[in-house]
C-alpha cells in the first residue's frame, strides 16, 4: 500500500502551503470534493490508476469526513478492478481503523473475503456490519448467506427472517429462507418460501433455480423440468445450471437393452438352445453372447466394467408370467449360465455397457433354456456416485426395463 494513502499528495501539499497561503477547512473540504469528483470520473472511464491518485488526494485533504470514507471505498474498488485484491483488502482495513463503526466498509470487506473463499473472515466482517447497523437488510442477508454456507442453518434462518421483517416486499428474505429449508431437507417449507419469493418478484431467476434444485433433490423430475422450462423461456443461463444439476442428482436408469451375437431373449420356457442357435448344437459346445445396455446418464466407468456389479439370474416375479420356466421346476436339462458375466466394457460416449456372458450346451446336446426370463441387473453407480433407480436397474425379455 502506498504511504500516500490518507495524506495529500506532494503536488497538493505544495499548492496548499505555497506562499504561506492559509486555507480554511471549508476550502479544504471543497478541494477534497473536487478531487473526489475527478476520481469518480476517472473511475467511470476505467482509468483506475489515475482515479486512485485523486481518491487518495481527497481522503488526505478532508480526513474523518464522509467524503473521505467514500474515497477509501472507491480506492478499494479500483484496486479490485485492477485485480489487486490484497491492496483492496489493505485499503478497507486502513479505512476501518479510521471508521471502525462504518457498517458499509465492513460489508464491502466481507464481500471480498467471501469471493476469495475466506468464509471465516467474511463472517466476522458481516457480523460486525450487523452489529453496527442491525436495521440494514443487506447486512443481515449477507450474514445469513455466510451462516448458510457454514452449515449454521438456525443462525441463517434468523437473519433471513429479520430481512423479511425489514423488507416484507423484497424477494431476498424469502429466497434465503427457501435456501435454508432446502439445505435442511425441509422440502415443503423450501417450496413454500420460494413460491413466496416468486410471488414478490417473478423476474428473480434464482428463485426458479433454487425451486428446481429442490424438486430435483426430491426426485420430482416433472416439477424440476417445469422450472427448467421457465428458466429457458426467460433466456436465463441458469437453465443450463439446473439441467446439469438435475442430471447430477437423478438416479441412473437403464433406458434400452439389446441382445447381440444371436441371443434372442424372446424365446420362452423349455427352449432348446440347439434350435435357438446352431452354434450350440454340438454336445458340450459353448458360445459367448452380449447384451448392450444404454444408461440414462454418464456412468462410473470402473463401476460399470466391474463384472461383479452385474447379475444374471432367473426371474422370480410372480406377476404377468414373470416366473422362470412358468414356475415349474427347472429341468435337469437346464443350460448353464454363470451368474456373473465373463466381462463388461463401457462406451462413455454412448453411455452403453456391453455385457458378455457364456451359454453352454450339455453333454447330451439337449439343453434347454428360458431366455425371456433371464434377468440382467446392474448394482453399480453413475459418475456422481448415485445408485441405480430401482425401477429401471434390470432387464429381461418378458418385462423389458424394470
Amino acid at each position: 500500500m502506498s504511504s500516500s494513502l490518507g495524506v495529500a499528495n506532494s503536488t497538493y501539499i505544495d499548492y496548499l502551503f505555497a506562499a504561506n497561503t492559509t486555507h480554511s477547512q471549508a476550502q479544504l473540504d471543497s478541494l477534497a470534493n473536487n478531487a473526489l469528483s475527478r476520481g469518480i470520473d476517472f473511475f467511470q472511464n476505467g482509468n483506475y490508476d489515475q482515479a486512485i491518485k485523486e481518491f487518495k488526494t481527497s481522503a488526505g485533504l478532508a480526513p474523518f469526513t464522509d467524503n473521505s470514507a467514500k474515497a477509501y471505498n472507491y480506492i478499494a474498488q479500483a484496486y479490485l478492478n485492477l485485480e489487486k485484491t490484497d491492496q483492496a483488502i489493505a485499503t478497507y482495513k486502513q479505512a476501518l481503523q479510521i471508521y471502525p463503526v462504518r457498517d458499509d466498509l465492513h460489508l464491502a470487506l466481507g464481500d471480498i473475503y467471501a469471493q476469495e473463499g475466506n468464509q471465516e473472515e467474511a463472517q466476522k466482517e458481516y457480523e460486525a456490519a450487523v452489529r453496527f447497523n442491525p436495521n440494514s437488510a443487506d447486512n443481515r442477508y449477507s450474514l445469513g448467506q455466510s451462516y448458510l454456507g457454514a452449515g449454521q442453518y438456525s443462525a441463517a434462518q434468523e437473519q433471513f427472517q429479520a430481512v423479511t421483517k425489514l423488507l416484507p416486499n423484497s424477494v431476498s428474505g424469502y429466497y434465503g429462507l427457501g435456501q435454508v429449508a432446502r439445505a435442511s431437507g425441509d422440502y415443503p417449507d423450501a417450496i413454500a418460501q420460494l413460491n413466496k419469493a416468486i410471488g414478490v418478484d417473478k423476474n428473480f431467476v434464482n428463485s426458479y433455480l433454487e425451486l428446481g434444485y429442490t424438486y430435483a433433490d426430491m426426485g420430482n423430475d416433472q416439477k424440476a423440468k417445469e422450472q427448467l422450462l421457465i428458466l429457458t423461456t426467460k433466456g436465463s443461463s441458469s437453465a443450463t445450471t439446473l439441467q446439469n444439476y438435475m442430471s447430477q442428482v437423478s438416479q441412473p436408469k437403464i433406458r434400452f437393452a439389446l441382445g447381440l451375437d444371436g441371443f434372442n431373449n424372446y424365446f420362452g420356457p423349455k427352449t432348446k438352445i440347439a434350435t435357438m442357435d446352431e452354434d450350440l448344437a454340438a454336445p458340450n459346445s459353448t458360445k459367448l453372447y452380449s447384451m448392450n445396455f444404454v444408461f440414462s446418464k454418464d456412468m462410473d466407468i470402473a463401476s460399470v466394467q466391474n463384472r461383479y456389479n452385474w447379475g444374471i439370474n432367473r426371474a422370480s416375479i410372480t406377476q404377468n408370467g414373470g416366473v422362470y420356466n412358468g414356475g415349474f421346476t427347472v429341468p435337469k436339462t437346464e443350460a448353464n449360465i454363470l451368474p456373473i458375466p465373463v466381462n463388461v466394457t463401457y462406451d462413455a460416449d454412448k453411455n452403453t455397457a456391453s455385457v458378455r456372458f457364456r451359454i453352454s450346451q450339455n453333454a447330451a446336446g439337449n439343453a434347454t433354456l428360458d431366455p425371456a426370463h433371464i434377468v440382467f441387473k446392474f448394482y453399480g453407480q453413475d459418475a456422481y456416485g448415485k445408485a441405480m433407480d430401482k425401477s429401471a436397474d434390470e432387464y429381461s425379455g418378458f418385462s423389458s426395463i424394470a
